[in-house]
């Protein structure tokens, strides 16, 4: 059922971003269990996902059981998934190259003073240069680049936007 809804929403809105949370080691999931998390994962190719490794919590109902995994072993999934999702936000990303996003600045990259860093409606992070814009301006950026997690744009005049 999952899997239909994140196709009917990609038929629909093709550049709809899908997130996702996952959470690897929780008790008695089994090798299979874990390997369909990596196929749904591959079906949907989620746009970006917050990842994490079960941490057993004192009071909880899964902090009694009995069937916890390691934490060797829940480091290991942790990190397939991680690498897993880097490689599609990548390929979702890089369909984003040539596009106008509207950016909402947010704050000053890390990298370098001359650059804005913002996120796009889908929640995409841009790096932009500064020009004329301040933090909360929304502004239309042609897409140049995708970079691990990362888009790169280009400011464009709100002509151009309309235009492409």
């Amino acid at each position: 059922h999952f899997i239909g809804l994140a196709d009917h929403i990609r038929d629909t809105l093709p550049d709809a971003g899908i997130s996702t949370d996952i959470i690897v080691g929780f008790p008695g999931e089994s090798n299979e269990e874990f390997e369909e998390t990596l196929e749904v994962m591959e079906r949907v190719k989620f746009d970006s996902a917050f990842t994490f490794k079960y941490s057993s919590r004192p009071g909880t109902k899964a902090a009694e059981f009995s069937d916890h995994i390691s934490e060797e072993e829940k480091k290991e999934r942790l990190q397939r998934v991680i690498e897993l999702q880097k490689k599609h936000t990548l390929e979702r990303n890089l369909e984003s190259i040539g596009k106008i996003e509207i950016v909402l600045v947010e704050k000053e990259s890390k990298k370098s003073s001359a650059y804005w860093a913002g996120r796009t409606d889908s929640n995409k992070w841009v790096i932009i240069e500064k020009g004329n814009t301040k933090i909360k301006d929304f502004v239309p950026a042609l897409i140049t680049a995708a970079k691990g997690v990362t888009l790169h744009g280009d400011l464009v005049t709100q002509e151009e936007a309309h235009a492409v």
